[in-house]
Parts: structure tokens; C-alpha cells; sequence
């Protein structure tokens, strides 16, 4: 194997095969028959270890070059390496920034600043803003990510989906979801803020054992498909209640888990609750919760 040639703009640690070694700033170490190297920044400036992978030969924190019978391998300060790029906004009398690195996404505005870490590089990233909403759009191979962040309230919302659109005065968001092939929700901005005018489901045509019965049913809540209601619910629980209620009785679903058949725990932007779901006649005919 070719030997190994590390520069570095900073002081730092580097470990490998056993052995460290203290690497001075804008000098160079020689390493022989190693694949993997861990650096350790030092010093008063905020980093972050990392790890050199010979099969990685470019990232944010090194490049690799081969030359001659070497290969030379250059640290790079994240001050040079990370390009950021700046996005300006105004809204009335409101000035807003949304910054974008390889590592996360930075909204602000003179008096508010919220920022959110990217877990992958993205293929592509389109910012612009709808009134006083600004927004981010990360489109990946498979899927995509919206961040819609309100500068009045300084808050932000991420939307993920297979595909999202941009219309005129909002986006189209298209995802996939259990039971469903696909789940198409318009969302627009008004005076009041970000919402939805539209949604709509298409349904997988495969047929379902009963035992899927309450996961359905807590599939059809998450994703507001009100349709379903009707047909998952037995005649007599829907005498004593409405659509209206089985919304505020879950509230916003964020996230939920079949511990079995039967028994599920959610979570949403309210409280944490199990529920229990008693099933008759192929019809949920009873939910029991855990709500004091």
C-alpha cells in the first residue's frame, strides 16, 4: 500500500492502527499501510472528529490526492471548505435570511434565528417565500423535504413526501403511507398563516386481514382521510359520535406504533396515549385509551 501524506491547517490528533499522533498546524505526517484515520481537532475554534476513509477520496473535511507513489491527503479548515449560500428576504417591514452549508439550513431574522441539520447532501435546493412564510426545498433521489419557516411566530414546519411541488402561492406535497398509494395535500398561505386547501387519498386496492383493522383505521387518522371513518367504524359507534370528534379526540397524529393487532401507542401534539381497540363484526366497535 502507498504511503500517506496528511496536511493540516489546524492542530490536531491523529490516531490510526493503534498509534497517535500530534499533528502542528500547516505541517505534515507520513502514514504507512492504513485504510481508516481518525482526526481529532484541537484548539479554541469549535470542531468536530471525523474519520479518513481511503475509498472516500472527497468530503467537507478532507481531499484525498494520488501522485506519484503517494497519496497526499489535505485537512480542510470549515471556514474555506463550506460554502454558504445566502438568501434574502422582505416582507412588509420584516427583513429575513435563509442560509444554506452542506451541513444544515439557517433561518433568521434581526430578532430570531432557527436552524436545522441536514442529515445527507442534497441533489438540489430551491429557497423563495410565500408573503411571510420563507421556505427551503430539499430534493433528494427518492424523496424531498420542505421547510416552511413562519417569521412572525419563528417557528418552522417540515413537510416530507416522494415528491413536493411549487404553485403560485404555496406547494403540492405527494407521499405514500401504509395503506395508501398516494396522498396528494395543497397547502397555501394566508393572512393567517400556512394551510391546507386540499387533500385527497387513493387507497391500495389489496384486500387486508381483519386483524389490520385498528392499524387501518390509525393509518386513515394520521392521514386525515375522513373517508374512511365510516367504513372502519361499527354503525353503533358512529350514532355517538362525529368526524369532528374522532379529530379532536386524536388530535394531529405525529407518529404511532402497533404494539400489537389490537393495542397501539401515539403520539400527538398534545399527549402521549395508548389505545386499545375492541373489534366486532369486522368493525371497530370500541376504543379504550389510557387518558385520565
Amino acid at each position: 500500500m502507498k504511503s500517506l501524506v496528511i496536511y493540516s491547517p489546524y492542530d490536531c490528533i491523529v490516531k490510526y492502527n493503534n498509534q497517535e499522533d500530534f499533528l502542528d498546524q500547516n505541517q505534515h505526517l507520513i502514514i504507512n499501510g492504513v485504510d481508516v484515520i481518525y482526526v481529532y481537532p484541537i484548539g479554541k475554534t469549535k470542531r468536530y472528529s471525523f474519520a479518513i476513509d481511503m475509498k472516500n477520496n472527497e468530503n467537507q473535511f478532507y481531499t484525498i490526492l494520488e501522485r506519484n507513489d503517494k497519496y497526499l491527503v489535505f485537512l480542510l479548515d470549515g471556514l474555506y471548505s463550506q460554502n454558504i449560500d445566502i438568501y434574502n428576504f422582505k416582507n412588509n417591514n420584516t427583513s429575513s435570511t435563509i442560509e444554506i452549508s452542506s451541513q444544515s439550513v439557517t433561518f433568521s431574522t434581526g430578532k430570531h434565528k432557527k436552524i436545522i441539520s441536514l442529515t445527507a447532501t442534497p441533489k438540489k435546493i430551491t429557497c423563495g417565500n410565500f408573503s411571510f412564510i420563507d421556505y427551503c426545498l430539499i430534493e433528494n433521489l427518492d424523496n424531498s423535504t420542505l421547510i416552511a419557516y413562519n417569521v412572525k411566530t419563528n417557528k418552522a414546519k417540515q413537510f416530507k413526501g416522494k415528491d413536493i411541488k411549487l404553485l403560485d402561492k404555496g406547494f403540492m406535497v405527494s407521499r405514500v403511507s401504509s395503506f395508501y398509494e398516494k396522498i396528494d395535500e395543497e397547502y397555501y398561505v394566508d393572512n393567517d398563516g400556512l394551510k391546507i386547501k386540499n387533500k385527497s387519498h387513493i387507497l391500495s386496492e389489496q384486500s387486508y386481514p381483519n386483524e389490520l383493522l385498528p392499524y387501518r383505521f390509525m393509518s386513515a387518522v394520521k392521514c386525515g382521510d375522513t373517508s374512511q371513518f365510516n367504513k372502519l367504524l361499527s354503525p353503533k359507534l358512529l350514532e355517538k359520535i362525529s368526524e369532528e370528534d374522532i379529530k379532536n379526540y386524536f388530535g394531529n397524529i405525529e407518529y404511532f406504533y402497533m404494539i400489537d393487532y389490537k393495542t397501539c401507542f401515539a403520539i400527538s401534539e398534545k399527549e402521549q396515549v395508548l389505545y386499545e381497540f375492541i373489534v366486532d363484526n369486522d368493525k371497530i366497535a370500541e376504543i379504550i385509551d389510557n387518558k385520565n
